[in-house]
């Protein structure tokens, strides 16, 4: 039986032109580059730096197990970690809405109680964010430059055919390679290696399309590695963490594991975590955790009778989000067991924009570049409790059909401070 689409035969030019792809890919040999893995009982173990750096980096992680188990074991927190207290930025993926973190970074500058980061971290547009926060104030005019006027074809171009045939995603991300080299230049990649050597620290994450796991690269690190590919290694890692998966190319590393070649994919992390805490040596007691979301804490309900296609979308999204909260759940109990200070702040849910984060408008941007910069002029609103502990965002078992409503949403239920200082 032939297969038909809607109750009709599928069109003869339809089959030849599917037909002539298909033919042309193969004798082009257009199928995607092959690749070597590193062995599947190497893949699920621990990787280590070849040469060691100074640093221990320890695990965040283990340091909240550790603390929990402490705390329900003996009642005694863990042994606080030496040094003085850390400025520590934080920032989500979340495409467009990065705008409004640039806003914040701006505005908190201009309030002129901005600290200087000693680590920052960032997740798919909160990698390049992160990266001239963590240069500092003097990359300001860049951040309000480029979230003023980026738009889609600034990060991307769709190229269908092309893209399936050669580059395994339906678009170019050369767009986004310019923008990265344009802001990270020589005067950038000089102040990101004076950082380094001075004691911060920038790190980035990407995930690997083999093992499907988060990476963190300590990018300064790679900078002054005195690599002659160091500079266009940054690059990588920068548009790697920014490649949406399946839209744009992944990024290829050639790697070496127990002194055999190999490669990786890199890809945008945003599905596999969306905010961090990464240090060089720990958090000592009394340092600031600043995590600032480029997005809203929850989604904005869907405001018209729910099809198919924004049913599809709105639950990708929802799993974001829904990520984003617990990774904060998870830096607020890290805070919690190491005597630092949690700080948290997002898009006001008052704010209605064009759902969809990749929906790159020059007018949206502005906006949220705009709202972000006027709310941290006058001392940044920032939320000391977790998602999901405020009136509004606690789920309450129904026990029926009817209700009373309070009238607060998310973010106010509870006045919200704004913090003069670190």
């Amino acid at each position: 039986m032939a297969i038909t689409t809607r109750g009709r035969r599928p069109r003869l030019p339809d089959l030849l032109a599917a037909t002539l792809v298909v033919a042309l890919a193969a004798a082009l040999g257009c199928t995607p580059r092959s690749f070597t893995n590193p062995p599947t009982n190497l893949l699920d173990s621990s990787w280590y730096n070849r040469t060691p750096p100074p640093d221990p980096y320890p695990d965040p992680d283990s340091t909240l197990s550790d603390g929990l188990a402490s705390v329900f074991g003996d009642g005694m927190l863990p042994m606080p970690t030496a040094g003085g207290p850390q400025n520590v930025l934080v920032i989500s993926g979340g495409g467009k809405y990065g705008a409004y973190v640039a806003g914040i970074l701006c505005g908190w500058t201009e309030n002129g109680t901005r600290p200087t980061f000693d680590v920052c971290t960032g997740i798919s547009s909160g990698a390049l964010i992160a990266s001239l926060a963590f240069l500092g104030p003097k990359y300001d005019a860049r951040l309000a430059r480029e979230f003023n006027n980026v738009g889609q074809r600034d990060i991307l171009r769709f190229r269908p055919v092309r893209g399936l045939l050669f580059n395994r995603g339906l678009a170019t991300s050369a767009p986004l390679r310019e923008l990265v080299e344009r802001n990270l230049d020589d005067e950038a990649f000089a102040d990101m290696r004076a950082a380094h050597h001075a004691g911060r620290r920038l790190f980035v994450a990407t995930v690997s399309l083999t093992t499907q796991r988060a990476v963190v690269w300590d990018v300064g690190a790679v900078a002054t590695s005195g690599r002659p590919d160091a500079r266009e290694l940054v690059y990588k890692i920068m548009i790697a963490a920014c490649s949406i998966p399946g839209v744009m190319p992944p990024v290829e590393f050639d790697i070496e594991l127990n002194g055999q070649r190999y490669q990786e994919l890199h890809v945008d992390a945003g599905n596999v975590i969306q905010a961090f805490v990464q240090t060089p040596r720990g958090l000592p007691p009394g340092s600031n955790v600043y995590i600032v979301a480029s997005g809203k804490i929850y989604r904005d309900p869907l405001d018209e009778n729910p099809r198919f296609l924004k049913v599809m979308a709105a639950s990708v999204s929802n799993t974001m989000y829904a990520l984003f909260r617990e990774s904060a759940y998870k830096m607020y109990a890290l805070c919690a067991v190491t005597g630092s200070n949690f700080h948290l702040n997002a898009v006001p849910t008052t704010l209605k924009i064009e759902p969809g984060s990749m929906t790159f408008k020059k007018e949206e941007m502005r906006l949220l570049f705009d709202v972000g910069r006027q709310s941290a002029v006058g001392g940044v609103p920032w939320r000391r409790t977790p998602p999901s502990s405020q009136p509004g965002e606690t789920m309450v078992p129904r026990t029926g059909l009817e209700y009373t409503a309070e009238g607060c949403g998310p973010w106010q239920g509870r006045p919200v401070e704004p913090v003069p200082g670190p």
